[in-house]
């Protein structure tokens, strides 16, 4: 989006309450070279789920008079309804907790403590008039619209580098992509190895929640597998190299609203093999590459193997990922804001 705005001489400010990054950072790390400007604002010390409606509020007496607000904190709750906005919905955060109330939600105090902010999203059943709301997906755009009653404006899929010097294919080797997290369901896929012994599995992610990495480490012990192997922190190159030279792409999340990994499994010349939920059905639009619970993926991996249409399936994969790619979002996001900025 900052590369977009600075084609048109648009220099943006970043508002949030803390950042880590620098310009230096982002240079480094996406090889981009932006100009924007950190803007910190106080941050109250409150539980997650107050924090992110509440800078929805804190930061309206700042960004009064700007031209166009770009949303993307996932719910327009405390917005000023006023503002010229985009909102860019990944998944719609009254969506995620209107989901069944549990003993454990009501006592989680990091985030929610007895859902008394969740409450206020109960009553937030439209947004204002001067608020485009795009969505990543269709799913996304349909959790919306089933929430709020009203018809998302756009969908905006996100870009995706799929750019890859493809390799040598290295027979059964299998890749999953993703930060370590119990959602992500690593431990799963572990699991299932079991059954297919004469595979390789990679499972490159950011060990952020170490406690997981560890249990799935453990896993690897106590069902004395070798063919399961856990990469963490990887770099780019060593992450491009392990997926343009594995035949398999595995994506275990629920409910996932779009799928970038997904997306950059198949630019790497992957089979997708994924759940059949969310938006992965639409960067996924083979049933027979889809399953239902883990337990049917050795089978299906197998009857993937010896299927005569794996060629044809590679090649329609890659010509569909064609619309996510990186110019294609350029060009629609900039179409967004000529039609909200007329006179740039």
């Amino acid at each position: 989006m900052t590369k977009v705005l600075n084609t048109m001489g648009i220099i943006p400010d970043f508002y949030c309450y803390r950042h880590r990054l620098t310009l230096e950072d982002i240079e480094a790390h996406y090889g981009a070279s932006i100009q924007l400007k950190f803007k910190s604002i106080k941050e109250p010390k409150l539980p997650f789920e107050w924090n992110i409606t509440r800078f929805n509020r804190d930061v309206n007496k700042h960004v009064q008079g700007y031209d166009l607000i770009i949303n993307s904190n996932n719910t327009s709750l405390g917005l000023d309804p006023s503002l010229n906005s985009i909102s860019y919905v990944h998944y719609p955060r009254k969506a995620r907790l209107m989901t069944g109330i549990s003993l454990a939600k009501l006592l989680d105090i990091g985030r929610d403590p007895l859902q008394l902010n969740a409450l206020r999203y109960r009553w937030h059943r439209k947004v204002g008039t001067r608020d485009l709301q795009i969505a990543n997906s269709a799913f996304t755009a349909a959790r919306f619209e089933e929430q709020y009653n009203a018809k998302i404006d756009g969908i905006l899929y996100p870009p995706v580098a799929i750019d890859f010097k493809q390799s040598k294919k290295v027979d059964c080797r299998i890749v999953s992509l993703g930060r370590f997290s119990p959602n992500k369901r690593q431990l799963e896929q572990i699991k299932m190895m079991a059954d297919l012994r004469e595979y390789e599995l990679y499972l490159i992610g950011f060990k952020n929640d170490v406690d997981y990495f560890n249990r799935c480490s453990q896993a690897i012990t106590d069902l004395k597998l070798t063919n399961v192997h856990l990469i963490a922190d990887a770099s780019e190159e060593e992450r491009n190299d392990l997926l343009t030279s594995a035949s398999f792409f595995i994506h275990s999340l629920r409910e996932e609203p779009f799928g970038i990994t997904t997306v950059q499994g198949i630019g790497a010349g992957c089979i997708p093999i994924v759940h059949n939920s969310g938006g992965q059905r639409e960067v996924v639009p083979f049933e027979e590459l889809r399953y239902e619970n883990e337990d049917a993926i050795p089978a299906l991996v197998r009857a993937l193997e010896k299927s005569d249409r794996i060629d044809e399936l590679r090649a329609s994969l890659q010509k569909h990922i064609a619309a996510y790619n990186s110019a294609s979002f350029r060009d629609q996001f900039k179409g967004l804001l000529e039609q909200k900025l007329p006179t740039v």
